[in-house]
């Protein structure tokens, strides 16, 4: 096999080499073509003004003219230096690179004889031209000939060398016979025009043979010569590219065709050495595809044998021991991963028992202040009431953003949409933050672009979640100036809208080496920003993470130059595309008579909560009860009429969901339905889908604001058409 690919690799170099001896035949020619033509210019330059200088005249040579000579020399050993190369390279003999050859003899003989019969023709000074100047010279200087005649034969002498006119030459026939028989002319000027005559009629003879301006003799034969080889160069080379072509084409069917032999020869040779090597190779992809159809759990492998090939024998006991580690690993990963799912949900567990533990004495206190502030106080009362209540709305605050992280960490967040008026939604957003921006003494702008449809299907909660930390966050970095929320469209493609949101301020700003750094749960700028501001360093993280969820772009954080700071996020919304606005729904709702509720049932088993909310049923003119947990609250519902259940979810003895279970297996509940409303401090989603699921018809979460218990028992109150 090893001798089969030396010989092919041979012989490719072979045809290789071979087909850049054609390439370079080819260039050479079209070089030795080119430099013939580019030669010609050389005599055309003689001609024009080589054989007018001096130096031809002294040392019968012009360097246009030698550089002529020289090159048809040495394009005429080319020539036959090309000739013996396409022997050589069995192009074929061609006879007219021989005619070529021959021309080129030829045509450095005809170009000595132009170069003697120029020398001997001159020009001004020199030669047969020279002579006819001096002999003039005399008739002007010193001889009998008057000056009109002498002045005519010098103008026929001029038109004839500047036009090669045989007119001029009759006109200085006839006058040199008429010139030489007048009776005032002496001997020596009679001598001196015989003279001249002879030297104008060899001065004509040598121009004739020349035939430079009438495109005769010697310089027809160059032309002609110049354009005979320059015609068989064309051929010449047409005639090689054809060959070469052929050649070139032999060539490649001869190297495609041992290309192929090569070719069968190794697919024989791999099939043969593919039966003896792919034994072991197959079992071994069996053994693999079995490991993985058993979850990779069967560790001892199938393979007991050696393989008789030493490099298969080396990697089928490297993979018996990647499988044993791997095994292993598995085990190892497998025992990580239950103790991180224990460790998640306990501390999914914890933040929910916290989430109860931390609510639950939020739920009395903010209820005990909520009905404080309805009593008759004082002014420093009311201010010392409304302290303690920012007090424990900010703490309900961070545990909620602890929550929120929480939840996003989880990945149960989940969003609802609702179909909004956005911009009547925004403008509600906008006058919460009317006092702190008063008591700052700064201005709140609202821009929104007319072009933005309204009507939209959205999370409202979580978007004004998102908005109101930007706001905030804004408002309590800014001293003096103002902050601006900015909502623009961005495009609008078949149902979605895309909206631009934009907080920007004229506040402390920030460092932009830090921008990501804020977006890391618990970060802030600096640690000097938490001690003079306050923060957890949560909102940003949870805002950018809830944009994400809903489908908008990373939270976009800029330091402006004029100061201050720009917060900007892009959101996909989808239309409503409802016949009727939501604006306008308002108008059309049912106004449904509220009927009185004769008494309510509340099923409580911590003492503050169960305060709270009867002070708050009792704000509402509602009667109730008190069970202290789920099995006391059954007992009372078979023996008195409610209207409407308040049902904790973890109560000792028998909790909330039990509870509702039981009552929903009472005949007495069969014959008359009530709403249940879940009340817990619960805050995770699995808790109200887990309460739902049981028979609750809504929930409520501690602590428990006046307006929303209010809103859900009409709601519930609507659903059931109690009298």
């Amino acid at each position: 096999m090893i001798a089969l690919i030396v010989v092919w690799f041979m012989f490719y170099l072979y045809i290789d080499r071979k087909v850049d001896h054609l390439n370079n035949f080819t260039y050479k020619s079209y070089r030795i073509s080119q430099e013939f033509s580019s030669n010609i210019k050389n005599f055309q330059t003689f001609l024009l003004s080589g054989y007018k200088g001096k130096d031809f005249y002294i040392h019968h040579n012009q360097k246009d003219l030698k550089l002529y000579i020289d090159h048809l020399k040495r394009q005429k050993k080319e020539i036959d230096l090309l000739f013996n190369e396409s022997k050589e390279l069995n192009i074929g003999s061609n006879p007219t690179m021989t005619a070529v050859s021959r021309k080129i003899d030829h045509l450095y003989t005809i170009v000595n004889q132009f170069k003697e019969i120029a020398l001997i023709r001159g020009f001004k000074d020199y030669g047969i031209e020279g002579k006819m100047r001096n002999k003039a010279h005399f008739l002007e200087e010193k001889s009998s000939l008057d000056k009109i005649t002498l002045l005519q034969f010098r103008r026929h002498e001029k038109d004839y060398l500047l036009r090669s006119d045989k007119t001029s030459i009759k006109k200085f026939e006839s006058l040199f016979h008429q010139t030489l028989k007048e009776k005032n002319i002496d001997v020596l000027t009679k001598q001196v025009l015989i003279d001249y005559k002879t030297n104008f009629d060899s001065l004509v003879k040598l121009s004739s043979q020349l035939g430079v301006s009438e495109n005769q003799g010697l310089y027809k034969k160059i032309n002609q010569i110049n354009g005979f080889i320059e015609n068989s160069f064309v051929q010449i080379i047409a005639h090689n590219k054809k060959r070469i072509n052929e050649l070139k084409e032999t060539l490649f069917y001869v190297q495609l065709s041992q290309t192929l032999l090569m070719a069968l020869i190794a697919l024989l040779l791999c099939i043969y050495i593919s039966k003896y090597f792919t034994k072991d190779i197959q079992l071994l992809s069996l053994d693999i595809s079995n490991y993985i159809k058993s979850n990779f759990k069967e560790a001892v492998s199938d393979i007991n044998h050696d393989s008789s090939i030493r490099e298969v024998d080396f990697l089928l006991k490297s993979y018996g021991i990647l499988k044993e580690k791997l095994s292993e690993n598995i085990i190892f990963l497998e025992k990580k991963t239950e103790q991180a799912n224990k460790t998640a949900a306990f501390k999914t567990q914890f933040l929910a028992n916290m989430s109860h533990e931390i609510r639950s004495p939020l739920n009395g206190v903010i209820g005990m202040l909520n009905m404080l502030k309805t009593s008759s106080l004082n002014s420093e009362q009311t201010e010392h009431i409304e302290i303690a209540e920012h007090s424990a709305n900010h703490l309900l605050g961070i545990v909620n953003m602890i929550l929120d992280h929480s939840k996003m960490e989880a990945g149960k967040m989940k969003l609802e949409k609702h179909p909004i008026h956005l911009k009547k939604e925004l403008s509600k957003l906008i006058r919460l933050f009317e006092y702190r921006i008063k008591d700052k003494n700064i201005a709140l702008h609202f821009n929104f672009d007319e072009n933005i449809d309204s009507n939209i299907f959205c999370d409202n909660l979580r978007l004004q979640q998102v908005l109101i930390n930007l706001l905030d966050n804004a408002i309590k970095f800014t001293s003096e100036g103002d902050v601006k929320l900015e909502v623009r469209l961005v495009k609008k493609e078949n149902k979605l809208q895309y909206l631009n949101f934009r907080i920007m301020d004229s506040g402390i700003g920030i460092d932009v080496n830090k921008t990501e750094q804020l977006l890391l749960a618990f970060e802030q700028a600096d640690l000097t920003t938490t001690r003079k501001y306050g923060g957890t360093g949560l909102g940003l993280t949870i805002s950018n993470q809830l944009i994400h969820l809903m489908k908008g772009s990373k939270l976009n954080i800029i330091a402006l130059e004029e100061g201050g700071s720009s917060f900007s996020f892009d959101i996909p919304f989808s239309l409503n595309t409802d016949s009727l606005p939501i604006e306008n729904q308002d108008t059309l709702s049912h106004d449904t008579d509220k009927k009185s509720i004769q008494k309510a049932l509340i099923v409580e088993d911590n003492i503050i909560n169960q305060k709270v909310l009867k002070k708050l049923l009792d704000k509402l003119n509602i009667p109730n009860t008190i069970a202290n947990n789920g099995l006391e609250a059954v007992l009372l519902f078979e023996k008195n009429d409610y209207d409407i259940i308040f049902m904790d979810l973890h109560m000792p003895e028998m909790d909330g969901f039990e509870a509702t279970k039981k009552i929903h297996s009472l005949a007495k509940y069969k014959l008359r339905n009530i709403p249940i409303v879940a009340v817990t401090a619960s805050a995770f989603d699995e808790d109200k889908t887990k309460a739902i699921a049981s028979g609750m018809d809504d929930f409520v979460t501690k602590p428990i604001v006046l307006k929303n218990l209010e809103e859900t028992i009409a709601k519930q109150m609507e659903q059931y058409h109690y009298s």
